[in-house]
């Protein structure tokens, strides 16, 4: 019986171990990458299907510790060593309405001179998020990407959910532009023809969004993207997800200081399920000012 009992602790102790190593924030894109993205979980399918569990030791990679099965609020630092040092919340408008409020905060490590960006997006839950207003019927945007600029030097990136319903992240580019994922329309829970999880790297920089033609990103020295899936009502897959994951980019810095910048932040829908391509641009707070794709 003590002999079945050390095994299981071992077992407990090993499992244990890997759900500590295998999370956290990783570099965006690795040494050596191939493509501009790094896939971050692959449960969910990009949001074709129901993602409403906290990420297991095999599929949460992007995944800081502190966020896989508790928890997380923004004013908690994803790491240890890092202090809050600001917090703040803004109203993103589009369709002449109030769409969402994005939250952000700085955390610091004065020891290592570094600093952590954390964002969290909150779709407004009384509005109709319309992106053609004039068309019969209401016409809800899926928000498929998150992507940020102003983060200039080698950045590391992840991602907590704070409740389990809330939404995943699928990958993160070291890009500013965003790469169309569809599912295989007869089988949800498989990639389409033709997309590409990892695109290369590849195109135009300041291009907003390449489909199923161009499966690629270039690299941004700027921008940060997440794949994600939000959605302010029902969307064609049938779910709805106000909340966003917490999302995080860390690098070095002198001091925690940012600054509102104009077209820094994009909400882009690239169309999951065949939707038109729609972007809202708005201001966010970053490190530089400097936001070129």
């Amino acid at each position: 019986m003590r002999k079945i009992v050390c095994l299981a602790v071992l077992f407990v102790l090993a499992v244990y171990i890997d759900f500590v190593m295998a999370a956290g924030l990783v570099p965006i894109p690795p040494p050596g990458s191939a493509s501009a993205y790094v896939l971050c979980r692959s449960n969910g399918n990009f949001g074709a299907t129901p993602d409403a569990s906290f990420p297991p030791p095999a599929d949460d990679q992007c995944v800081v510790n502190s966020g896989v099965g508790a928890s997380l609020v923004l004013n908690s630092s994803p790491e240890s060593g890092f202090t809050l040092q600001s917090s703040n919340s803004s109203a993103i408008s589009a369709f002449s309405e109030t769409f969402a409020t994005l939250n952000e905060r700085v955390f610091r490590n004065s020891g290592t001179s570094e600093c952590i960006y954390a964002k969290g997006v909150l779709l407004a839950s009384n509005t109709t998020h319309d992106y053609y207003p004039t068309a019969p019927g209401t016409q809800r945007m899926e928000v498929n990407d998150l992507a940020f600029g102003g983060y200039i030097g080698n950045v590391s990136a992840g991602y907590a959910k704070p409740a389990s319903f809330a939404g995943s992240v699928y990958r993160i580019g070291r890009t500013f532009t965003s790469v169309q994922m569809q599912p295989d329309f007869s089988n949800p829970n498989l990639i389409g023809a033709g997309f590409n999880a990892l695109p290369p790297i590849g195109g135009t920089p300041g291009t907003e969004i390449y489909g199923l033609s161009q499966q690629m990103a270039p690299l941004s020295a700027s921008w940060v993207d997440f794949t994600v899936d939000l959605t302010g009502g029902t969307d064609l897959d049938g779910h709805t997800n106000l909340v966003s994951p917490n999302i995080y980019i860390k690098l070095s810095c002198s001091t925690a200081t940012t600054s509102v910048v104009a077209n820094s932040f994009k909400l882009r829908q690239t169309g999951q399920w065949g939707q038109p391509w729609v972007v809202i641009t708005a201001a966010s707070r970053g490190p530089s000012t400097n936001i070129a794709p």
